[in-house]
């Protein structure tokens, strides 16, 4: 497992996903690659929607957050632990997103949040994780997120 993927969902998570691929990287000596996926880019002419430009200023903004976010802590990785580590932004769907860079960098293993949802919310709602476990031909190793 030379290339580790972070598909980070929250940063409140992010602590317990690195700590995971951290672990791995060191046993293998790999690199580890943070990612976020996220909606379209808001200053991108053809995104826009109708709507206040507070709207797409306030999208853009918290974009900005994110990637500077998603950076530290690749930055973090390196200083802490001495362990290669990039971090980017991807926009678009989740599953699709993630296979892309997956192909793109030839990653080996990907590490996930999981946290467990009561049934009436997985009934009504996409399972994004099974989608993503559908895309891969690499191993999805799920984090139990407390």
């Amino acid at each position: 497992m030379k290339n580790i993927l972070i598909a980070l969902g929250n940063r409140e998570h992010a602590d317990q996903l690195i700590a995971q691929a951290v672990k791995l990287a060191k046993l293998t000596n790999g690199k580890i690659w943070i990612s976020h996926v996220t909606e379209s880019n808001p200053e991108d002419y053809l995104a826009r929607e109708s709507g206040p430009q507070f709207v797409f200023d306030e999208r853009a903004e918290k974009q900005k957050k994110k990637d500077t976010f998603v950076k530290q802590c690749a930055k973090g990785i390196q200083e802490n632990h001495g362990i290669p580590a990039e971090g980017f932004i991807v926009e678009g769907s989740v599953a699709k997103a993630i296979k892309q860079k997956v192909d793109e960098y030839g990653i080996d293993l990907v590490i996930a949040g999981h946290r467990k949802k009561d049934f009436l919310y997985e009934l009504f709602s996409s399972n994004k994780k099974k989608d993503l476990v559908d895309e891969l031909k690499i191993p999805l190793l799920a984090v139990p997120i407390v």
